[in-house]
């Protein structure tokens, strides 16, 4: 997919303005404080704005920041593809390391039932044990008193 623009068009913006409902006055003074005396022609000076900011508008009007450099609203499903830092999703390495790790996952949660069982006979030791102590204690206070 091919965007119409390169950089921000007054024109486009104009159009998504007007389909948010603003005025230009609006939409300003939402974008730079209500206490601005800037205007949209500072874009048209200035067309490379940051990134901060083509959200920032895209939030004001209520669009994404596709659209503020397509044409016309498109209805295709082409989307552009983001080059990233070597994280490709629909990679083989990801879709083979699933199994292992469905795998590694389920041996994991096995391996916690077992220690959950196992602190639970820990626990019955313990009360266990606490049991007997407390019979040889009270055998030992009834032969003193004997």
């Amino acid at each position: 997919m091919k965007y119409d623009f390169d950089k921000l068009e007054t024109g486009r913006l104009r159009e998504l303005i007007a389909r948010a409902n603003l005025t230009e006055k609006a939409f300003c003074k939402a974008l730079w404080g209500e206490r601005t005396h800037q205007v949209l022609a500072n874009i048209e000076r200035r067309p490379d704005v940051r990134a901060s900011t083509l959200v920032k508008i895209a939030s004001i009007l209520n669009c994404s920041i596709d659209d503020l450099f397509l044409l016309k609203d498109r209805t295709e499903t082409d989307n552009p593809s983001v080059v990233g830092n070597n994280n490709v999703v629909n990679s083989h390495y990801v879709n083979t390391d699933i199994p292992s790790l469905k795998a590694e996952i389920k041996a994991l949660r096995m391996l916690i039932d077992e220690k959950n069982a196992r602190i639970e006979d820990l626990k019955k030791a313990n009360t266990e044990v606490g049991k007997r102590l407390d019979l040889v204690l009270s055998l030992k206070d009834n032969a003193r008193n004997i």
